[in-house]
């Protein structure tokens, strides 16, 4: 115990476990993960990657490490999850009908704690560019977008270089207040019909029926629940989705026997209106059945596979609610993804009494439903949810992202597809989000909101008052070095590279960096002004005609260029 820090015999063993990895990441040096992966970015023309003992960039190509592919390990890969205390969710196979193929592809990251439908469902929303199919740009897009978003060493002081003190005291608290009051995992819910209506697929969980104003509703809905009528068989079926089984349940549809009484009525009879005492649970059947070329698939294959007698039009049965008195979780049967479907929090996966108290399961009139109810029915019913990104209504059924730490429920919802950094707009990675001031930022945004400087050297957060400002950059005092050679520059002349927003000292700008006058064949320094066109430059003052007879400057005119050399017209080209 005493290597781990931790005093009491009886920690819990996952506590042991974080403490055991995290010495096992401070014993890895961190320039040794990936070492050798090769680079997305430049291809061959990176011989792999070779990381600085402190920017976190390849010395080879100057690419960030995440841009290179590295292959995670068990110690260093994805610190982020142990330090926060997030759910790394496993690899998994779903099938994804809008794809090309309608076998299960490998997904390299699924919403954790969601059944194969719902992820199957999440995937969909995003679209597929950005589906992270095991091997793909997405896939790999997700990756790096989540070591960048959450920087691991903005999170524990033994990834970062050299610290005070002082600085990884700072760095400890900042974590500590985030890990307390700002970050969160999204959790992936399907949208309900109340209006606490968070319900996931195959996984609902029900609460006793409660009444409105202190009376029992005349409704029968709860008397039926009161005399613990049994969940609707098709729940157990396996011929229907999650997705189909809550469709039937929200319609009114009580038994499987129901759905093939609903087959035998003529839609056309159904959906003109004119027969008045149609259940209103049939009528929502065939306007889905119409609508909805999926939902009309399952429902046939379904029929075909029940043995009822189909003389038995004139025996409807009505709709009835289910649920025990008490609260169960109910999992999806379905198995297909390769992983378990693990259920969410209760908090998040309840089909509320209101509910049934309202009778919100469909044909409400049929069954007696006072006016004053009916209205209070239609009104929680036509209740939308809005989107906190796009502020768009969420309909009933369609999937989203709830997130805990938003303090009115009326901000704590989005669509997946606008569940993003309010600051630089990309989707939030692995569902990791900062929740501030009604917002969701990633890690590294966060911080700019709170205004804490980061060095553009080094990529870590700066915690000390001493630092460097330099051409709208901030950076460590001891890391304003130079970018090629890391000489300190304090007090010295440098020149920030274009291309990296860098600072060099002017010895390695002018040997490695600076362009060649084409004309005169000397450098051209930093503080000389130089014409460039292609790949060629020349300075101010070399930037003339070539034409014997002419040699006049091209600065501000037109000019062509023949044998890289510049000339003010075709005649001139001539005149050589």
């Amino acid at each position: 115990m005493a290597e781990s820090g931790i005093e009491s015999p009886a920690a819990p063993e996952w506590l042991l476990k974080l403490e055991s990895r995290r010495e096992q990441i401070k014993a890895k040096l961190s320039h040794e993960s990936g070492n050798g992966a090769p680079c997305n970015v430049c291809g061959s023309s990176c011989p792999g990657l070779d990381l600085h003992f402190w920017r976190k960039i390849c010395r080879n190509c100057k690419c960030r490490k995440e841009q290179h592919d590295c292959i995670d390990d068990d110690v260093s890969g994805w610190a982020q999850f142990e330090i926060l205390g997030a759910i790394r969710s496993k690899p998994a196979y779903i099938r994804i009908s809008e794809l090309t193929t309608d076998k299960p592809v490998q997904l390299a990251w699924v919403p954790p704690n969601v059944t194969p439908e719902l992820a199957s469902d999440y995937m969909r929303t995003l679209g597929e560019q950005n589906i992270p199919i095991v091997g793909s740009e997405a896939a790999e897009k997700r990756k790096q977008q989540l070591e960048y978003q959450v920087p691991a060493h903005d999170l524990d002081t033994n990834l970062c270089h050299n610290l005070t003190p002082y600085e990884a005291g700072q760095l400890s608290d900042y974590v500590e207040k985030i890990k307390t009051h700002c970050v969160g995992q999204g959790t992936v819910v399907r949208v309900g019909g109340d209006t606490a209506g968070l319900v996931q697929y195959g996984t609902v969980v029900q609460q006793p029926a409660q009444s409105i104003g202190g009376t029992a509703p005349a409704s029968s809905a709860p008397a039926d629940i009161a005399n613990g009528t049994k969940r609707p068989d098709y729940m157990e079926s396996p011929v229907l989705s999650d997705k189909m089984k809550y469709k039937l349940n929200l319609m009114g549809i009580g038994s499987s026997e129901m759905v093939a009484q609903a087959m035998l009525y003529d839609p056309a009879t159904v959906l003109s209106g004119v027969d008045q005492s149609v259940p209103e649970a049939i009528v929502k059947f065939h306007q889905e059945y119409q609508a909805n070329p999926k939902f009309r698939a399952e429902m046939d294959h379904f029929v075909d596979r029940l043995k009822f007698p189909t003389a038995h039009q004139a025996a409807y049965s009505e709709p009835v609610p289910y649920g025990e008195g008490g609260a169960t979780l109910v999992p999806s049967g379905s198995n297909d993804s390769g992983f378990g479907s693990i259920p969410v929090s209760p908090s998040h996966a309840q089909l509320l009494g209101p509910m049934e108290a309202l009778a919100l399961g469909g044909g409400g009139e049929q069954r007696g439903m006072p006016q004053a109810q009916q209205a209070i029915r239609d009104a929680v019913a036509m209740t939308a949810h809005h989107c906190t990104g796009c502020t768009q209504p969420i309909a009933v059924g369609e999937v989203a992202v709830k997130v805990d730490r938003a303090s009115s429920s009326d901000r704590s919802i989005w669509h997946p597809q606008c569940f993003k950094c309010n600051r630089c707009g990309e989707l939030l990675a692995d569902l990791v989000y900062f929740y501030h001031g009604g917002a969701v930022y990633c890690g590294r945004d966060l911080a700019a909101m709170l205004k804490i400087p980061r060095c553009a050297a080094c990529d870590e957060l700066i915690f000390t008052k001493e630092y460097t400002a330099a051409e709208g950059a901030t950076f460590h005092v001891r890391h304003f070095c130079c970018y090629h050679c890391d000489g300190p520059l304090a007090g010295q002349q440098y020149v920030m590279d274009e291309r990296s927003a860098q600072p060099l000292c002017l010895p390695c700008y002018k040997g490695h960096y600076a362009q060649t006058c084409a004309t005169c064949k000397r450098c051209i320094g930093p503080t000389e002004q130089g014409v460039g066109w292609d790949k060629i430059h020349w300075h101010k003052e070399c930037f003339l005609c070539s034409g014997k007879r002419c040699q006049k400057s091209l600065i501000g005119g037109r000019f062509c260029v023949k044998a890289n050399r510049p000339y003010c017209s075709a005649q001139c080209t001539k005149d050589i």
